[in-house]
């Protein structure tokens, strides 16, 4: 059975900061997928919006990435076989997330 997985990370930057930061991120993030053999196959911007699909282990898992004022927020749906690394997954997409959305320091 396929497990919904939700994930949010809050920020200070403001909604427009924070969608360029992670509009620019982008390629980190596909670099970092291939180190785990994962490969970016959708991507697709709209306004505040990015719909995606990560390849790993033979499925497509497609999701959305919502940025909004104070926090983003990851949705996607794990086929069950992918399930069992949905913690992983959460703690992966929060760590990078926060390193991306760090607010400049002074």
């Amino acid at each position: 059975m396929a497990k919904p997985v939700s994930i949010t990370v809050s920020h200070e930057l403001g909604r427009e900061a924070a969608l360029a930061r992670l509009r620019q991120g982008v390629d980190r993030i596909r670099d970092r997928l291939g180190l785990l053999r994962m490969q970016l196959v959708e991507e697709s911007w709209t306004d505040n919006e990015l719909s995606f699909g990560v390849a790993a282990l033979g499925y497509t898992v497609r999701g959305t990435l919502t940025v909004e004022e104070t926090l983003v927020r990851v949705e996607m749906m794990l086929p069950w076989l992918l399930a069992a690394f949905a913690e992983k997954l959460k703690i992966g997409v929060e760590k990078q997330g926060q390193i991306l959305l760090e607010k400049p320091r002074a």
